[in-house]
């Protein structure tokens, strides 16, 4: 009987996979690869970065009315979980719902007829990979977490499901996701996708496609007027210049050559046209709201500006990729999928892809890792100091700004925050400026020194368990002197080779 129970369970589930378009899925790459690059999370867990200071932990520091920015109400739910369950629990779900969207993403995939079993599981696994979006580590993009799992999760019960309880659900977890703003034009790719299942190829078919999905359609237009009315940002924060649309038209442009350039060239056989079409669809798509919030108009060209952000030393602006991973990931498979010649050829550039992804990550990773140790470092300093004087200013010297994770700058809020670790709040609030070498009464000096580089912290952390940081708090009146500060401070360039050999880029 036991055995007859057990089969039956087993049938159901294979039919529940079937169904769901999850049977196939590579767990095991999928998990390890995954584990290794973004299991670093869990070591930087109680860590606070950028507006996380004053967002979550200290309200104080630099305090900034964030309903002003026109986030969605139930954000603030994100306090209420922080203030119980605290920073890691934040980090967890971080990791289980990217990891979630890579699954999801598999099961969407089955509804698109030119992806077959391969070209889904490399789509999955390159989606999980790929090395976008390192800024997730922050607790303040925390919305864009539950937001990204929960926009795949209802497109992934769009797509596969047809009960009226699935489409009461989709339709609340789109509008959900939309806290994350970009997405109320993303939606736009499920949109057409579901309309290309149906096969709206005439107008009759256009019609029962609208009228079967009208609420679904009018739902980014409910979110705008429902913020318009009732949690409408009080400044302008994203702008939509005429500079804007014009980057957006060169790259509609680009776009469009590339797509005839695929087109063109589509008589080969071997020629993955379907997939690189989608695959520059959702790119576009996925950039358009940043492009027209004005984030990639600079000095510098548009796919310079686009892998500086992704490789780079790019601060906190690995945020605005957070949608390319989908994209990038259809593009890679397409175009392996062109290489003439033996199968071999395909199986090592993916492979590849998986390699350097995995190395990024875990590059990245460990920028955090040793920021996170310099932070430790200036607090522990701080908090074995004289902390009972009054100090109205501070001045700070830092010698490993080399090292800190992804070029980022140490600004205000990071200096409070870390001096509130070592010394408490209000004699971190006491701070009223911060200087480089004024000699004036009552500044306190802090000076930090470190290795020269990744790759000797590195070292030094698996010889003696310490990366080398060394820091120093002085009250002497004069301690600060200009002349201390000894190393260049690297560029913002794409460094690759420089993460680990110290030299400047």
């Amino acid at each position: 009987m036991s055995d007859i129970a057990v089969a039956e369970s087993g049938t159901q589930l294979q039919n529940f996979l079937d169904r769901a378009g999850l049977r196939g899925f590579p767990w095991k790459t999928a998990t390890i690869l995954y584990a290794i690059s973004w299991g670093w999370l869990f070591i930087v867990r109680d860590s606070y970065w950028a507006d996380d200071w004053n967002s979550f932990l200290h309200p104080e520091i630099t305090p900034f009315d964030y309903d002003s920015l026109g986030l969605a109400p139930w954000t603030k739910l994100n306090q209420v979980f922080f203030d119980l369950f605290g920073p890691g629990f934040f980090r967890l779900v971080t990791f289980c719902f990217y990891f979630g969207s890579g699954v999801l993403v598999f099961g969407i995939t089955k509804s698109i007829e030119f992806l077959n079993l391969v070209h889904r599981k490399q789509v999955a696994l390159l989606f999980l990979l790929l090395p976008f979006e390192s800024a997730r580590v922050t607790l303040m993009v925390f919305h864009y977490t539950t937001a990204y799992f929960a926009f795949f999760l209802a497109w992934f019960l769009f797509t596969n499901f047809s009960t009226k309880f699935s489409k009461c659900l989709y339709i609340l977890l789109f509008f959900f996701s939309f806290q994350m703003h970009s997405l109320i034009i993303f939606i736009l790719l499920p949109i057409l996708l579901g309309a290309i299942k149906v096969k709206v190829n005439s107008t009759l078919r256009l019609l029962i496609f609208l009228k079967d999905n009208l609420i679904l359609i009018v739902l980014p237009c409910l979110y705008v007027g429902l913020r318009r009315l009732f949690w409408h940002e009080k400044f302008v924060y994203h702008t939509i210049s005429t500079a804007s649309f014009i980057q957006l038209f060169k790259l509609f442009l680009v776009c469009i050559l590339v797509l005839i350039v695929i087109l063109f060239i589509s008589k080969s056989r071997l020629f993955s046209k379907d997939i690189l079409i989608l695959g520059i669809a959702t790119s576009f798509l996925a950039l358009t709201p940043y492009v027209l919030g004005g984030f990639y108009i600079s000095s510098k060209l548009f796919v310079m500006t686009f892998f500086e952000w992704m490789l780079g030393r790019s601060d906190w602006y690995a945020r605005h990729q957070t949608l390319q991973p989908l994209g990038a990931a259809l593009l890679i498979v397409g175009f392996i999928h062109v290489m003439p010649g033996s199968r071999v050829l395909p199986k090592v550039i993916f492979s590849l892809s998986l390699t350097l992804s995995v190395f990024f990550n875990v590059g990245f990773g460990f920028e955090y890792v040793v920021d996170f140790a310099k932070q430790r470092a200036i607090s522990d300093e701080i908090s074995t100091a004289d902390n009972k004087k009054y100090l109205f200013e501070l001045q700070i010297i830092d010698d490993t700004t080399n090292l800190n994770a992804r070029g980022r700058e140490y600004r205000k809020r990071d200096w409070l925050g870390i001096v509130s670790r070592g010394a408490g709040i209000e004699k971190a609030l006491e701070i009223d400026n911060f200087s480089d070498c004024r000699s004036l009464d009552g500044a306190r000096f802090i000076f930090v020194q470190g290795p020269e580089s990744h790759w000797q912290a590195l070292k030094k952390w698996f010889s003696v368990g310490d990366m080398g940081f060394n820091v120093t708090v002085d009250d002497t009146p004069g301690a600060c002197q200009p002349e201390l500060v000894t190393k260049e401070r690297p560029s913002r360039a794409i460094p690759i080779l420089f993460y680990f050999t110290g030299a400047m880029s």
